[in-house]
């Protein structure tokens, strides 16, 4: 006996001797009506001028429902009085089809008797097409109605299907009408449904839990977070294949939302919640490590070639393996990232590891149960227990893992599975296709290969008689892993970090600088608006981060005094781990690392920032002196003006000007990045001219302190060089010792930002620029927890 496969079932079922044809092009005929109708309505809806309009002789509308009713009738009286063979039927089918999805996509109109297809009613033509196509689908996969029943006379039969049909009224009798109705099709959905809870509208809730405040308290809650949010979910989706109907319903008023009854928990809630409470911490922690020995092992085992083959050789017969134990790569990623996510509480980690082992689980006991052998084998029983033993450290430990996604991650997952698997299938049916060594090559055969090693578990579908090398299987698995870690990061991404700097925050914050600015020089670039803040509880601290691929990347040192900082750190440390981000610090100064270090985070140096101090630059400035002498010979003039002095007409010329110039030179290692905004009238603006008066070189500079700037932006003119900005520096330098500008008065030090502490051409340069102003060194470094998050961190530093 040849081996069996999925695609010679379905070809057999479909195409074969008493196979459905004419039911698949039934189904084919419904769709494609629905969807070619559905963008024919929409097409006029948006009065597209160039599309035919509504069909109306003499000023009568008639609906597609008529033209739908004349073809299921042709369809349907032609099948049984036409006797011209298989063709005949097969387009009499399509007829049929065709017009069954006209006559559905208006269902919603014959039920109220009115026109409500743009009305929120007439979505119920879309559940409609949506039933019918889910049971002609599983129709023709074989699936009998009602737990097989197509007639006989066994007595058994009729049980069952009563049986089947009682726990489909049940469960439409607790409100789930679409799991009753699937269910005739489909009887473990009825079981399923029957069983649970009904919905608090429902006439089994009516007469059940009126007495019940309890079950119905729970039944609510149930109907607030999960049915909602599926309805939603399925929404979005019809309004997207179908249209969205017209804002307000004119027959129609909003269901009241139902009132959640909140009650304390009962007695056996307590009794758990006690005896599970210190078993969570230990049981996600057991979860995570045993996903890591399994990453372990499957990579030991996968790069040792005999114990490999033995190992494989054992799992194809009677041996089962514990859950994700197993040689090779795939296995090894999967586990990896899984221990990651859940490392990170994330819920849909948990759902996904929940799901796969618990049926893992299902498939080992069934194995263990169908196969005699296999119970002979101690080893069998341990894999089992193993994998038991990882589902119960799930299950008691669920409710640590409460970190949501970020909005979308369902949406991105799919888009990223479907783009993804045409990538990857496309590039191995390439590769399989050249590399064949059984001819005649057949792009048919190295499409289904490439698919089969890319999409499944190959060892449960039969391959094609394609033979490739080594290497190319090899090719296939990279893209199958691949395409899985990707899809796998689209499901986990975390939550990014939307800015919450509300003009009450700024506000605070500027209060905070005010009081306490003098410290950190970097503390004015905390005000830019594309960051968030944690507050302390009494608001008298704040940590101000971006989130940068799922990195939580602070700044500088808290603002706020010294005292708070304990606890600015701590808070915004649970706020990091709550949304599953990493939390990082960049350029913070060594009182900040010492507060982030008792917080548990290491320090690495990420530059050191060049203080120089007026006053001291005047009395000895050497060679700096004498270049900025030989620019103000040249004809080189300087201004230097507050932003709130300035016209807001040349402000904004001086803008553009520094946007032009933006990529010459790099852009500064911290920085506020804007320029003319009315909230920073303290910033200060250097301006260097040409002889002839044209702007060649911006600087701005933000306040720190009362006494001291910090260099900000840095622009010039390309074909100008530095020349000017070193004039401006040295003049500002200058000027502040002097004290004859009002706009530099009290200005006696001045913090040329940080020189990046990278073996960079660029950073090597920056630095011998600022050793020209013999500045005082101030170290910076990059803060981080876990030294495994290091890379991480330093790209989102980069980025950041």
């Amino acid at each position: 006996m040849g081996h069996w496969s999925l695609t010679d079932a379905v070809r057999v079922e479909i195409s074969g001797t008493g196979g459905r044809t004419p039911l698949f092009l039934l189904l084919a005929g419904l769709l494609g009506s629905f969807l070619f109708i559905r963008l024919s309505t929409r097409m006029i809806r948006a009065q597209v001028s160039w599309w035919p309009g509504n069909v109306q002789p003499g000023g009568l509308h008639i609906h597609h429902v008529v033209f739908g009713q004349a073809m299921m009738l042709i369809g349907g009286v032609g099948s049984f009085a036409v006797h011209g063979g298989p063709l005949a039927h097969n387009i009499l089918a399509v007829v049929f089809g065709v017009g069954c999805g006209l006559v559905l996509d208006e269902f919603a109109l014959v039920l109220h008797l009115e026109d409500v297809y743009w009305r929120e009613e007439g979505r119920q033509s879309v559940d409609a097409v949506i039933l019918a196509v889910s049971v002609i689908g599983l129709l023709l996969i074989g699936q009998a109605p009602l737990g097989g029943y197509v007639g006989g006379t066994k007595w058994t039969t009729y049980a069952v299907a009563a049986v089947i049909l009682g726990f489909v009224v049940l469960c439409m009798a607790k409100g789930k009408i679409w799991t009753g109705l699937l269910g005739v099709m489909l009887p473990f959905l009825a079981v399923i449904g029957a069983l649970r809870l009904a919905r608090p509208a429902s006439p089994w809730a009516r007469w059940r839990y009126g007495s019940r405040p309890r079950r119905m308290a729970r039944a609510e809650r149930r109907e607030e977070r999960i049915h909602r949010r599926m309805v939603d979910i399925k929404t979005r989706a019809m309004d997207a294949v179908a249209g969205a109907p017209s804002p307000v319903s004119l027959t129609k008023q909003p269901a009241a939302r139902p009132t959640i009854v909140d009650l304390p928990p009962s007695r056996l809630e307590v009794l758990l919640d006690r005896v599970l409470r210190p078993l969570r911490d230990p049981g996600a922690a057991a979860a995570v490590w045993y996903l890591r020995l399994a990453t372990a092992v499957n990579v030991v085992t996968g790069l040792i070639a005999p114990f490999r083959d033995r190992v494989r050789a054992a799992t194809d017969g009677e041996y089962v393996t514990a859950f994700l134990v197993s040689p090779g790569f795939t296995g090894a990623a999967l586990a990896l990232v899984l221990s990651i996510s859940l490392r990170r509480r994330k819920r849909a980690a948990w759902i996904v590891t929940t799901v796969l082992a618990a049926g893992y689980t299902l498939v080992v006991a069934g194995t263990l149960s169908a196969v005699r052998e296999s119970r002979g084998h101690p080893f069998n029983w341990v894999s089992l227990a193993l994998t038991l033993l990882f589902v119960t450290a799930l299950l008691v430990s669920r409710p640590l893992f409460n970190v949501r996604g970020e909005r979308g991650n369902v949406a991105l997952g799919l888009t990223s599975l479907v783009i993804g698997a045409v990538v990857a299938v496309g590039v191995g049916t390439l590769l399989v296709h050249a590399t064949d060594q059984a001819p005649p090559r057949q792009w048919s055969a190295s499409l289904r290969y490439a698919s089969v090693r890319v999409l499944t578990v190959s060892g449960l579908f039969d391959l094609p008689g394609v033979t490739v090398p080594g290497w190319t299987d090899l090719a296939i698995n990279v893209l199958s892993v691949a395409l899985m870690l990707v899809v796998l990061l689209a499901f986990f991404r975390p939550p990014r970090g939307r800015a919450r700097l509300l003009p009450a925050d700024e506000q605070r914050l500027r209060a905070l600088l005010r009081a306490d600015g003098r410290r950190d020089s970097l503390g004015y670039f905390a005000l830019r608006r594309d960051k968030s803040v944690c507050w302390t509880p009494e608001r008298d601290a704040a940590i101000l981060y971006r989130v940068v691929g799922g990195v939580a990347l602070a700044t500088g040192d808290p603002l706020g005094p010294r005292a708070a900082w304990p606890a600015a750190v701590s808070g915004w440390l649970d706020h990091a781990r709550t949304h599953a981000w990493v939390p990082a610090v960049a350029n913070a100064g060594p009182d900040a690392a010492v507060a982030y270090e008792a917080a548990g985070f290491h320090g690495l140096s990420s530059g050191d920032e060049a203080v120089v101090d007026a006053a001291a630059f005047a009395a000895g400035g050497g060679h700096a002196l004498d270049a900025h002498r030989m620019v103000a010979d040249a004809g080189y003039t300087t201004a230097f003006r507050r932003q709130r002095d300035i016209d807001p007409g040349e402000l904004r010329r001086l803008g553009q000007l520094a946007d032009a110039w933006r990529r010459h030179p790099a852009g500064l290692p911290a920085g506020l990045g804007r320029i003319g905004d009315p909230a920073d009238g303290d910033c200060l603006l250097a301006e260097c001219r040409d002889p002839n008066g044209r702007t060649c070189a911006l600087l701005l500079l933000v306040p720190w302190g009362a006494d001291g700037l910090t260099l900000d932006v840095l622009r010039h003119d390309r074909d100008s060089g530095r020349a000017p900005v070193d004039h401006l520096l040295t003049d500002l330098l200058l000027r502040a010792t002097g004290g004859a500008d009002p706009a530099l008065a009290g200005v006696a030090r001045l913090s040329l930002n940080i020189a990046p502490a990278r073996p960079w051409p660029a950073a090597t340069e920056r630095r011998r620029h600022l050793a020209a102003y013999a500045p005082r060194w101030y170290p910076r470094y990059l803060l981080y927890e876990r030294r495994l998050d290091l890379p991480r961190v330093a790209a989102a530093a980069l980025r950041g």
